[in-house]
């Protein structure tokens, strides 16, 4: 690096906003994995006794449904505004904007009502 040169403050540090997302979503599962081989393995060699099994599948779809829906409107609406501004600092210069976040979230979208589905399905076949 030149000595004589700035620090870029508009650099893109950390990667696009859906990889930082992935990441996160990725962590998310991670670790909700490894708590639940931790407590699989506390209720078999710790408490031999007889409990009622928690849905651990069901508790994750939901956070990850919530997750995802809330990150998806997110992604929509921070992309609509930083359009929006971009078009008022052009000042009648229409140009083509990026669509990149906007077709992630809603992506990330149909996920979430397709865990959310999945749930469903699950907890019905549960009852039968």
């Amino acid at each position: 690096m030149n000595t004589n040169q700035s620090f870029n403050l508009s650099a893109d540090i950390f990667g696009s906003l859906p990889a930082i997302f992935m990441k996160l979503v990725f962590v998310i599962i991670t670790v909700y994995v490894i708590m639940m081989i931790l407590n699989f393995l506390r209720d078999k060699f710790i408490h031999k006794e007889s409990t009622k099994k928690e849905d651990h599948i069901d508790n994750l779809l939901i956070l990850l449904s919530k997750i995802f829906l809330i990150s998806g409107f997110g992604f929509i609406i921070a992309n609509t505004v930083k359009l929006f501004l971009q078009q008022a600092t052009t000042r009648g210069n229409i140009q083509k904007g990026e669509w990149n976040d906007l077709t992630f979230g809603i992506i990330i979208i149909f996920i979430s009502i397709a865990l959310n589905a999945g749930r469903k399905v699950l907890v019905r076949k549960r009852t039968e």
